[in-house]
């Protein structure tokens, strides 16, 4: 029984300390770090099995996929391994750059990390940049719309408005408020001479053009400004001396409409093509715009046109191309001549001595109109000159300027013959 016994106990010791071995060859550091736990388990199976030197069940044999799988996995040395994340989180690298794709005519980009390479090249921008616009959509219902006038107009002045458009049959124009008819002047082409009134408001000033198509169908509007500048008022004193005349309301309104209501169609095209004439030489007494008082009163007005004094009988011309739509006397202006321009633009010519023209006449610039006097409300020989575009009086100064004269952008109208005076 005891021999029995101390054999058995030395079969113990014997295995123990095969377990032992086993145990410390598991244990004991490998040069070669363990990187996933399939390759933990690998190493751990073929390790038990060899400390207990008996023979275990041989594992499956892998499939092909996991055999490809454990070779793209294989250990990697150390340095290599402290520096590489796992294969999910690994950034692009030169070869993986962000790459931009089109579709649909938009440009979607794959975002990535930020690398010093995150920008497409100059060729590939520049392909991008070729491709936009030439994917860009072009709208075959588009039309061009070109708005010609100045920038700044003062109080009094008149402005020259050139719409160009390639679609509509008439055209229309609204500034502070009131409408002006442009006149086809050719294929594409409207132009209007329009009024800035003396009492304008200053500053920034809408222009808002209508475009009409056939039959007067409204296509569509377009916008702008201008800016309207205050003018000078100077102020006028006017000593009658009791030379003035009690007048029947019914005279004095006759004298407005003749010239603010009577006389204001647009007849035509525009006659004139050049700067006009100065009607007469002399010295100017009184200007466009100017408060006046009379005899003490306040006038509530402005004065509407441009005086200038010269000697009794002294000529008065034509300042530009036009015809004589009226002649007569006028309670206030006394003796005068009006001449319409062509788009909607008259002259008036007062207080004269004698009229040498007749209604309907055809006059050219330099042509002869009557002669300087000092009939109706006047302190003496002068020639009160006024403009009216369409019933809104300007100065006339401004229409002897290169640079600020309304002019028209088309020729005028050729076989036209005019019955003007030798």
């Amino acid at each position: 029984m005891s021999g029995r016994f101390l054999v058995s106990i030395a079969i113990l010791a014997l295995l123990s300390a095969a377990v032992g071995a086993g145990l410390a060859v598991l244990l004991q550091p490998d040069d070669d770090p363990v990187q996933t736990s399939a390759q933990v388990a690998v190493v751990a199976t073929t390790n038990a099995a060899d400390a207990m030197d008996q023979p275990e069940p041989a594992p499956a044999e892998p499939s092909s996929e996991e055999t490809d799988q454990a070779a793209a996995q294989s250990v990697a040395p150390v340095e290599d391994a402290e520096q590489q994340p796992a294969p999910q989180q690994q950034p692009p690298t030169e070869d993986q750059q962000p790459t931009v794709e089109r579709e649909s005519g938009d440009v979607q980009s794959v975002q990535a990390a930020e690398t010093e390479q995150n920008e497409p090249d100059e060729d590939r921008q520049d392909q991008l940049e070729r491709e936009t616009q030439q994917e860009a959509p072009v709208d075959a219902e588009a039309h061009l719309v070109i708005i010609t006038m100045p920038n700044l107009v003062t109080q009094g002045e008149a402005l020259s408005l050139t719409v160009e458009s390639d679609e509509a049959s008439a055209v229309a124009a609204t500034i502070a408020g009131r409408s002006w008819n442009l006149l086809d002047t050719e294929p594409g082409v409207w132009w209007a001479v329009v009024a800035i009134p003396r009492d304008a408001a200053t500053g920034s000033t809408d222009v808002v053009v209508d475009l009409y198509g056939p039959g007067g169908s409204w296509l569509r509007s377009i916008s702008s400004s201008i800016i309207v500048l205050a003018s000078a008022a100077p102020f006028e004193e006017v000593i009658l001396g009791g030379t003035g005349i009690a007048a029947d309301p019914a005279e004095i309104q006759r004298d407005h409409d003749v010239r603010f209501v009577h006389n204001v169609l647009v007849s035509g095209p525009a006659r004139w093509r050049t700067p006009w004439l100065l009607p007469v030489q002399g010295e100017v007494t009184g200007v466009f715009g100017a408060k006046r008082s009379y005899d003490g009163v306040l006038s509530d007005g402005w004065h509407h046109g441009h005086d200038i004094a010269a000697d009794h009988g002294d000529p008065i011309v034509a300042p530009a191309p036009g015809t004589v739509v009226w002649t007569g006397e006028l309670i206030i202006h006394g003796m005068g001549v009006i001449l319409d321009h062509g788009a909607g633009v008259y002259s008036g010519y007062w207080h004269m001595s004698l009229i040498a023209v007749r209604e309907g006449m055809e006059v050219a610039p330099g042509d002869w109109l009557g002669n300087i006097g000092t009939t109706g409300l006047s302190t003496g020989p002068h020639l009160h000159w006024e403009v009216i575009i369409q019933g809104v009086d300007v100065d006339p100064v401004q229409w002897l300027g290169e640079d600020q004269a309304p002019l028209p952008p088309a020729p005028p109208e050729s076989g036209q013959t005019a019955d003007t005076l030798n």
